[in-house]
Parts: C-alpha cells; structure tokens; sequence
C-alpha cells in the first residue's frame, strides 16, 4: 500500500469553515476509504467518526405530520449545501458499518446511530438522505447479525432504537410512498429489509402491527394484486358498500420489488394468531379480497362441482370465492402416488389463461370472465363460513413465483394457517398439493452443492436452506394430511441430507490482508479513545448459516417425526440419530456411529469444555430443537428401546434439565416425559441419577411452561411403580403444593394486580400483555405516503370483524386469560398425577383383600384430609364466575361471566373417582356417600364431549361392581342412590339417543347393572 496522504484530509475536514469545504472533504474521504478494509481500520484509528458523526447534528428530529395539510415530498430536488454535507457523511457512516462487526464498537462511541435516526424522516429530510441513512442502518444491522457478544450493538439492543414509538410513523410514511419515481421507491424495500432484519421479539411485532405497519404493508400486497389484475369480481362495488373503498389501493408501481414486503410481513407476524388475523382483516386486504361467493359461467361451474361432488365434497358444503379458480382445484386429490407427478412445479393453472376485463377504477384488469358473483350476505352466508380469499391467492402467489418469493409467500401462508385463518378442510388438500411439494423441491434443488464458496456468496440460496425447513415445519404440525404430503415429496431423505450437510466442518476462515512494501508512517494511531478503537472480529458466516440451518432443520424433523410410525423409522434408517445427538451438545463435533462412540469413553462426553475446530458452538435454539426431535422419536417405543438407548440421549438430555436457560430447561424437561414412561429402558438409569428430585424441584417453578412439564413427567414416573416410590415422589413434591397446583388459580393473582395497578394509577401501557380489550381498534391502510384511518361506524363489515379481531387478541395478549389457560393444563395434570398415585387395580382380587390401589388410595386420604380429596374434586366441577375489569370507562359486554369447567378435567376427576371406585367395596361406599360431587356429576351426561360421557359410563359400571354375594346389599344400596339422583335415566337416554358407539355400549352395561342390583 502506498504512503497515504490521508492527514490532510483529516485536517481539511477539521479546519474546514464553509459547508462546501466540509462537502469535498468528506467526498474526498470517501473515495479514499470505500472498498478498501484497511483503510477504514487506520483511519477509524484516527478518530474521524468523531467529526462525520457532528455533521449529521443539523438533522431535524422527526416530527409526526399535523393535520390534514401534511404532504410527503413526492418529487426530488436539488439538495441544499448542508444537506450535501450530510449526504456525504451518511455515506461514509454506511462504508464504515459495512466493514463489519469489528466496526460497530466505535460506531456506538461515536453515537452514530441516534444521528442516523435524525435523518430518515421522510417529513423533514430530503430523499436522498432518507435513502442513504437507511442504507446505513441496513448495513450496521447486516453487520450485527455477526457480532460478537461483546460488541455493543446487537439486533435486539437496535431494533430498540429503530422501532422507538417517535420513528414508527415515519416507517409507515415510506412504506406508503405510491410514486414511482425510482429514488422515492427505493426507501420502500429499504425500509421492509430493516424490518425483515431486525423485528423478532414479540415487543417489536406487537409495536409494528398496532402502530400501522403491518397495515401498511399489508397495502402494498394488495396493490400488486391490483396492478397484476387478480383482484377478486365485484371488490370494488364490494368495498363501496361496505365502507372500504377508500382503502382500496392503486395499483403498485411496476418497480415495486415484492420480496422485501412478503419478508417484512413475516417477521411481523411471527407466531402470533392475533396478528395473522389482524392481517387478513386489514381494510385494503379486505377491500381487494372480499368474502364474494363465486359462481363461474357454464361448463367450468359444472365440471368442477361434478369432480368436487367424487372428490372431498367440501365445495356443496362451503361456498367458494373467485380466488379459488385461479388454482388447479380439478387435480385429483389423492396422495397415492408422489404429488410431482400430479402437476407442473411453479406453473401456473389453465384457469388463468381466460379473456380478461378491465375494472373501472383501475389500470389493470380482473382475471375471470364473466362472473356470476353474489355479496356473501346477499346470499344468505355468514363471511365466517368463507374462508378469505386472500389464502388462495397466497397459495397462487407461491406457484407463480421466483423461489425467493415463494419462500416468504409460503411463510406468509404458514403463519396463517397456523393462526387459525381459513378453512382447515378446504385448505389441507390445496397445501398438500401444491405447497408442500414446492416447499420440500426447493430444500432439495438448493441443497445440491454443498461447497463453502457457493454457500456463503450465493445469499438466497442461505436464506432458503435456513428458512424452508422452518415454515415447512410449521405448516405441517399437527397435520396427517400434510404429513404425509411431505413424506411422499421424499422429505424424509431430503431432510435427513439437509442435516447431515449442516454438520459439515467449516474451514478457518480469515479475512485477506494487503501486503504493502512500505509501512503507513505517516498516519498515527490513536489509542486512547473508544471512538478510535475497532471491536472484535464477527463469527464466521458460513459457521452461523450451519448452525441456522441445523436449527431449521431438527424442527422440520420434529414436525414430521410427530406423526406417523413409519415416518420416525424412515429418519432412524437415514442415520440422524447421531447427528441428533451432537445437537443435543453446547460444542458439537463429528457425529459418530454407536460403533465409534462405544469405543470411546463415556468421559470424554462431560469434558468437551470448548469448540471443535469448524463445528462452532450450538446456540439454545438448536439444543431445544434437538430435544424436540427426541421427544417426536421416542413416541416409538422400538425406536427408544433400540437407536435412542445406543446413542445414549437420557443422560445429555438430563443433564439439561439443570441447564441456566429455562427454555432449554422446558425443552429438556417435555422430552423427558417419554423417557420415564413404564416401557423406558432407560427409566431405571434416570432415577438413580435423580431425576425424580430434579422434576419436584421444576414442579415448584414459577416458570408454568416448566411447571406443566415437569408434572406431566412426573404423572409417567409413577405410573406402575411401588407404592414406596410414589409416597416418595409425594413427599418430595409436597401434598399442599400439589393441592395448590390443582386448587389455586393464578388467573385470580394476575386480575388482582391489574387492578391494584390500576388502583395505584400504574402506567401499563408498556407492558404489551396488558392492552385491553376494549380500546378501540385503528383500521389503518397506506396512501400517498401517510397511514390513514377509516371510521369503522361508517362500515358494517369492520364493525363485524372488529368484535372478531377483539375476541382473538384477548385470549391471546390478556394474562388473566393466559393465565387461566396454563392452570387449566397444570391442573389437569395434576389430577391425572393423583390417578396415578392411586395407580390401576388388581384383578381377581375379593373384597377383603388389600392391594397397592387400596394402600394408596388410604394414604392420599390421611395426606390430604379425610374429605378434602373430595372437596377438591368437587370444586374442579362447579363453574366459575368471572369479573373483569376495565381502566376506563365501563364498556357494553364487558359483564361478569360463568367460565364452565373444561371437559378436559371434568374427566381427569371422572376417572380418579373411577380407580377408587374400582378398589374394595369400602371405597365404592365412600364415593357414593359424595352426594353432592355425584351431582355435580350427573350434569356432565349431556356433555358434548364424548370422553366425558365416557368416563361417566365407566365410574357408574365401577360403583355398580359387585364382587361377591356379601356386596350385594351394599351394592343395591349403590344403585339405589344412583336411580335417585337420576343417573339411571341418563344411562337409557346415552343408551337410545347418543351417536358415538363406544358411549351407547358402555351406557347399556351401566343401565343393565343398575337393574340387577336394584331387582
């Protein structure tokens, strides 16, 4: 490298007294550090952040536009000298930032960031510098993605700044930008990547969505239906009558890049089911895609409600939009043979090639010809029995577009299904057809070169391999349908590959360094300030892509490990239970064959203390991924009496049972539940490491993901053990904790402090959990550069979706609702703990014998009180009334209300009282003599819950047992209080009138051994 003649610049910048001196050496400067790394080193270690931070002073702090006067500045301009001067010096901050990680500790000195704040208010800035300042910020945030944990910038502690409540506005103001002047537009994906990149808490994607973003966003989707001409027949005079026209936006520009919108809209959404609905019901969303029951011409209508009429049926049962034409619904819906062959990956349906017609208001046109379209009210359907429109045209989205877009398009769509959104029956067969296939195809076509260089250069590629196993995942949970859609596209060997490629080692990776003949003499280094000194290097990229997609991964495999047998044998065949194994470690290293890992020391396991070279260090988030998959695989018990004992899981996933983090504790936690069940082979080997006393201390957490698993465990670890060992685990987990755990409600702690807070005059408006349900919903949509408001006393369809919108987002943000959802899981597993404490009776047994039922069901009693076991029973039945509370004013509907007992513990009760009454005669007599809790009881046979009417089948036939001629009288004493609380006569109702076979069976066995005893 040549001497540098950069001092005098570095003068020049400090001694420069007019704004035009100041342009041309910061111009100069930059033409003397971009693109070269070195240079920015040496010079950062003069100090000159220092005096190109100071220029970008003069920015105006960004104001919210006042009334209805306000315009964005639509058009460029020439730039004013001090406006130049900022130009180059934000020019110069993003050359810096894009030097990497090392470079973010002095830009945090030098307050960089709040300085760029300054400048990306589109109201008060020029575009140029709006422009630039984003492209500074995109890149300290690219940069922060690899730095270290020492650095002082990460993407938590930045998304804090950005996302402040003052910046929001302007977010929204550029996302709204309808110009297609190329300058103006370019803040729009610019902006979206900054949210795509740093949005991922749930803080941010609740700001994001209640400010106005997510509307504006969701805008700028619907107008790329608009200029593409897929808007739904009849939207507009739809939107006319429902209040929404203004909202209907123009077309986008034809620049408009849409991968950054999709990408935005995911972060935002995350796993929130209050937002996915939130975006199908944002106004522009439902003025383009209304709930418009279609009807196509002549023989297209015939044919393909005749093929409906052999296939699933589900069309003549729910009615269908225009939307759903545009896909090749008249495919066979069979998974039979593999979905590849059934039709052309990414190519678009024959229904799309029919004559178009234009639509008044707009440039572009509709895609159906001649519709039939009727207003869904008009034709007598509720809109919640049509699915939105707006889901098929994702699904058409995903087919016709690059891999890019099908990727965020497919995550859009996961997220939504997964939030509820749409209809289940309508929607599998179309996602199973044509998603999931394209999803699996893509990981696979990606996943062909494996080699560094193209790994690291090639960024979509990264992106799809680190992300496609993830929203794959997630569509297909919980789903046999998809399930198996994806086994048949070959996912299991396209994962198991995927995974195995992610445990390959990374070579040392270094950045070049110029060589030069003669040294930098004539620029000294200052060392003393922070703004003068560099941070410490990034991670390796490719090492952290390895570790995402390996996190990516083990979650896709968890997904489709929980469903079928056959699934889980096809991934242990494919040898990743080694590749599992090392996930389940802080520091991986090569994955070994059970032949290589029994040569080696169990030892050397505890002692892997720091990273092997090219395998990094597995984050949380891989570790809890690989528990789950653990979890999913040992579902079979071949699987865990075979690969799982061979490679040794139970100990590493103990171990993390003690684990500083809580998730990894949850997740380690829910894994052991499996693997203490009765036919673990590894039970026996967890209990002698403790894992009894780990499990009460986990009980006892205030953490109820914790508390929940911990008890269910602990519910299989007494299963089928000696009573010795279950009063052991009761006196550990304590007797009043577990009454506390089945009796107490946190629901009652948490409305309580809501309204001391409320009382003390508390601010909550910082805690997201605590937004009411009552404050009213904004309906905001993007226009010309500023978020607008509709009035939604002026709209029928809003007011509708608004009591929705409100029912979804207080069962998901209101904490007495959530807490009332996790006492309802924690007590239904306590009750089933008490069941099987009392454990399952011996058969053959006459009624003086005493057994291990009689034994415990007497030492619950004398733990407990003699009545109390009863008592607490009989609360779990009684319904609850509920009054919630309001800061505000009293609100319309907002009334007291009975919370009824849920049916999942009507039959946990059900079934202890089932095993107690299936012990000797004098524990039947104390069950019957509970009049009032048999009451109770004989409210729930009209449950609509077939398992309720089960369990209650069972406990009449148990009470109505008779061992020996000496019961007999005792059992026509039964009977008889029986008959008279009425349960005979439900017994013959459930006997003649209920539809589930398994519930009129066991209903005549307990009417006819009423009979006996009572004749």
């Amino acid at each position: 490298m040549a001497r540098s003649q950069s001092p005098p610049i570095l003068a020049q910048l400090r001694s420069a007294r007019t704004l035009p001196e100041q342009t041309a050496a910061l111009r100069a400067l930059k033409n003397e550090v971009v693109g070269h790394i070195q240079k920015k080193e040496l010079w950062i270690g003069l100090g000159v952040l220092d005096p190109i931070v100071r220029t970008l002073a003069s920015a105006r702090s960004p104001v919210k536009p006042n009334g209805k006067d306000s315009r964005f500045p639509m058009a460029q301009r020439p730039l004013s000298e001090d406006e130049s001067v900022r130009l180059q010096a934000l020019q110069l901050v993003a050359s810096f930032a894009n030097g990497g990680p090392a470079f973010l500790a002095p830009l945090h000195a030098a307050r960089a960031i709040p300085a760029l704040m300054a400048n990306i208010s589109p109201f008060t800035n020029a575009p140029q510098l709006v422009v630039a300042a984003l492209k500074a910020l995109t890149d300290i945030a690219e940069a922060s993605l690899l730095a270290p944990q020492s650095s002082p910038i990460d993407i938590e502690s930045l998304a804090d700044v950005i996302f402040s409540p003052q910046y929001l506005d302007s977010f929204g103001a550029m996302l709204s930008i309808a110009s297609t002047n190329s300058l103006l537009q370019s803040q729009v994906p610019l902006a979206a990547g900054l949210i795509s990149r740093l949005c991922r808490g749930e803080r941010h994607q609740h700001a994001l969505a209640t400010s106005g973003i997510l509307d504006a966003l969701a805008t700028r989707l619907a107008s790329v239906a608009v200029l593409r001409g897929e808007v739904v027949p009849g939207a507009d005079t739809a939107a006319r009558d429902d209040g929404l026209f203004e909202a209907f936006p123009d077309p986008a520009p034809k620049n408009l890049r849409l991968g950054p919108i999709l990408e935005a809209i995911t972060a935002i959404l995350g796993d929130s089911k209050y937002r996915a609905n939130r975006l199908v019901n944002s106004p522009s969303i439902l003025a383009v895609f209304p709930s418009i029951r279609f009807q196509p011409a002549g023989d297209v209508m015939d044919s393909r409600y005749d093929l409906e009429q052999s296939g699933t049926n589900f069309a003549r049962q729910q009615p269908l939009t225009a939307m759903e034409y545009m896909l090749p619904i008249s495919l066979p819906r069979s998974l039979s043979s593999s979905p590849y062959s059934s039709f052309p990956l990414g190519g678009s349906s024959d229904s799309q090639s029919s004559s178009r017609s234009s639509l008044s208001k707009f440039s572009s046109s509709a895609i159906w010809d001649s519709p039939r379209y009727q207003p869904v009210n008009a034709s007598g359907d509720d809109t919640d029995d049509i699915e939105s429109p707006f889901i098929p045209w994702l699904v058409h989205l995903v087919r016709c577009s690059d891999e890019y877009e099908r990727l965020l398009s497919s995550s859009i769509l996961a997220a939504l299904v997964k939030g509820g959104v749409g209809s289940k029956s309508l929607r599998e067969t179309s996602l199973g057809l044509l998603v999931v296939p394209l999803l699996v195809d893509m990981i696979s076509r990606n996943d062909k070169d494996v080699s560094d260089v193209n790994e690291v250069d090639n960024a979509i590629k990264r992106t799809i391999l680190e992300r496609a196993p993830v929203v794959l995942a997630r569509m297909i949970t919980d789903s046999e349908y998809l399930q198996k859609a994806a086994y048949e596209c070959e996912a299991v060997p396209v994962l198991s590959r995927l995974l195995k490629h992610a445990y390959t080692p990374v070579k040392g990776y270094s950045r070049p360094r110029y060589w030069s003949p003669q040294p930098d003499t004539d620029m000294e280094v200052e060392n003393g300030s922070l703004i003068a000194q560099l941070g410490q290097e990034g991670q390796n990229e490719l090492l952290i892509h390895r570790l995402k997609v390996r996190e990516s991964t083990l979650k896709a495999i968890a997904a489709l490990a929980g469903g079928k047998e056959d699934y889980r044998k096809a991934f242990v065949a494919d040898d990743i239970v080694s590749y599992v194994v090392e996930s389940l470690s802080e520091y991986p290293k090569k994955p070994q064959t059970i032949k290589e890992r029994s040569a080696e020391k169990s030892s050397t396991e505890a002692a892997r203390k720091g990273e092997t070279t090219g395998y990094g260090a597995n984050p949380a988030s891989v570790i809890v991924a690989g528990c789950h998959v653990v979890r999913m695989l040992s579902r079979s018990v071949s699987i865990l009496r075979t690969s799982l004992v061979d490679h040794g899981v139970a100990l590493p996933i103990f171990r993390f049972m003690k684990h500083p983090d809580v998730n990894i504790q949850i997740a380690a936690t829910a894994t052991i539940c499996n693997l203490v069940v009765e036919v673990s082979p590894v039970r026996e080997l967890l209990a002698e490491n403790g894992v009894m006393k780990v499990l009460c201390e986990h009980a006892h957490s205030e953490n109820p993901a914790l508390r929940l698993n911990a008890l269910w465990a602990l519910k299989h670890f007494i299963d089928a053990v000696g009573p010795d060992l279950k009063k052991a685990c009761l006196a550990e987990l304590e007797s009043a904790w577990l009454e506390q755990l089945i009796c107490d409600d946190t629901e009652d702690a948490a409305l309580q402090m809501a309204r001391e807070r409320e009382a003390s005059g508390l601010d909550m408006d910082d805690d997201v959990d605590m937004q009411q349900s009552d404050e009213p919903h904004r309906w905001v949509y993007g226009s010309n550069g500023l978020l607008r408001e509709l009035d939604a006393m002026n709209s029928s369809r809003l007011r509708q979706v608004e009591d929705k919108l409100a029912a979804v987002r207080e069962s998901e943000l209101n904490p007495v609702r959530r807490a009332r959802n996790d006492d309802l899981a924690i007590q239904e597993q306590g009750l089933d703990f008490i069941r099987n404490l009392i454990g399952r009776p011996g058969a053959g047994l006459s009624s003086e014998s005493t057994n291990e039922t009689t034994e415990m069901i007497d030492f619950l009693q004398r733990e407990l009180g003699a009545e109390r076991l009863f008592e607490i029973l009989s609360s779990k039945l009684r319904a609850k009334v509920l009054r919630p509370f309001s800061r505000r004013a009293p609100v319309a509907g907002r009334e007291a209300r009975v919370v009824h007992p849920q049916a999942k513990i009507i039959v946990a009760v059900i079934y202890i009282l089932v095993h107690i009454a299936a012990s000797i005669p004098r524990h039947r007599q104390m069950v019957i003599a509970q009049t009032e809790l048999l009451k109770l009881l004989a409210q729930q046979a009209s449950s609509k819950d077939r398992e309720v009417r089960v369990a209650l089948c069972h406990l009449i036939i148990n009470l109505t047992w008779q061992e020996d001629d000496g019961e007999a009288q005792a059992c026509a004493q039964r009977a008889h209080e029986l008959r008279k609380l009425g349960f005979h006569t439900k017994m013959e109702a459930l006997t003649k009138g209920d539809g589930d076979l398994d519930v009129r069976e066991r209903a005549k066995t307990a009417a006819y051994q009423i009979e006996q005893a009572t004749y």
